[in-house]
């Protein structure tokens, strides 16, 4: 409780000093679900409460505790049932660059006078020595965005390839975008989260030259009829779009080298409840929930077909996007594992330009009139 009072002042302090109009609001809790909860319910006053919740892509679901997925997705459950939206972002190298900060940087800063540049977005002041200090970004067990503000300093030491990768992905937005697209996936009417963001961005300076693109599923013998539906409803809620897209391929069937990828993705999670005894089966079952069924596989087939040809189709129309708006595909609660789910979002969103999948939580966000 001590670090959060020392806490609340210095991040506070960073967001001002980066111009971000928002409230530093930390709470302290047993484990990331509960402290989730605390602050859905908590966070805010009136009008000035938040409506929607922000995560990154877990990228590293593969290789963790199988536990700490539960818990990720359960987050989006939460959010769910407290009337939240929630937007899952991920960049293709990543969001984590707390090891890129450097310990120099971070001792320094440590000791330096209330009044000076903070560099990081969270400390974890774990009880080790001072020199043993390490720079975490929470949740630790899924990636969070960081910004970095604009002056701040690379580790002295030349960086890899890919982390300099990571380092120039952390501050693309902070850079004018030019001239190019914000595609909008709009699949799901969610209230209107999903298009009511690419407006949002494209009312800031640095985005004001991209023009926003709308792609929507439709039957092939109505594509005209589904544009014009669009259009009228865009032009209803004034926003300005370059173009709509009517994609009447959407459930065709997937390449079958790409539903052999997912397969092998898969593999290690899966149950195989078919090829061993009854009693077995259920105890492994009952002690690994996340594992997938045989029969929940075959139960969401025409589901996870479709995450893979929606890839499909996002990089054939959406590759040279500057960012991706696209509705989060939403499993029922206790119907379909987490590893099931994990990897419907890896296979949609993998190998992509920066993607925010969003879904709303069906209330209306956007009004006919002013």
């Amino acid at each position: 409780m001590k670090e959060l009072s020392t806490d609340l002042a210095k991040y506070q302090r960073w967001l001002i000093k980066n111009k971000m109009k928002a409230f530093y609001a930390p709470v302290h809790a047993e484990d990331l679900r509960d402290g989730g909860q605390y602050l859905m319910q908590a966070a805010g006053l009136g009008r000035m409460r938040p409506n929607t919740l922000v995560v990154g892509f877990k990228k590293n679901w593969r290789q963790g505790d199988m536990r700490d997925v539960e818990t990720y997705i359960n987050l989006f459950h939460d959010a769910f049932d407290v009337q939240y939206g929630v937007v899952v972002i991920r960049l293709k190298e990543g969001l984590d660059i707390s090891h890129l900060q450097g310990q120099e940087e971070l001792l320094s800063s440590q000791e330096k006078s209330p009044c000076t540049k903070d560099v990081i977005v969270k400390v974890d002041y774990s009880k080790k020595s001072e020199t043993d200090t390490s720079i975490v970004f929470a949740p630790s067990s899924s990636e969070r965005t960081s910004a970095l503000p604009k002056d701040s300093k690379s580790p002295s030491s030349p960086l890899n390839l890919a982390d300099q990768r990571l380092l120039d992905a952390s501050t693309q937005f902070q850079k004018k975008q030019g001239k190019s697209n914000i595609d909008v996936w709009w699949l799901f009417d969610d209230g209107g989260l999903t298009l009511l963001i690419p407006y949002l961005i494209t009312t800031k300076k640095k985005w004001k030259d991209c023009k926003i693109r709308v792609f929507i599923g439709g039957k092939i013998n109505r594509i005209d009829h589904d544009r014009r539906a669009m259009a009228t409803l865009l032009s209803k809620f004034r926003i300005d779009f370059s173009d709509i897209m009517v994609l009447g391929d959407i459930n065709t069937k997937p390449k079958k080298e790409n539903i052999a990828a997912f397969e092998e993705m898969i593999e290690p999670f899966r149950l195989h409840e078919d090829d061993k005894e009854q009693d077995i089966a259920d105890k492994m079952k009952e002690d690994e929930p996340w594992r997938i069924t045989d029969n929940e596989l075959e139960l969401y087939k025409t589901k996870t077909y479709r995450q893979i040809r929606l890839n499909e189709l996002l990089k054939e129309h959406s590759s040279t996007a500057n960012i991706i708006v696209m509705s989060l595909p939403v499993a029922r609660k206790g119907a379909v594992s987490s590893a099931l789910y994990m990897a419907w979002l890896e296979a949609l969103s993998k190998d992509l330009p920066p993607i925010l999948l969003v879904r709303g939580n069906h209330q209306s966000v956007l009004t006919f009139y002013s």
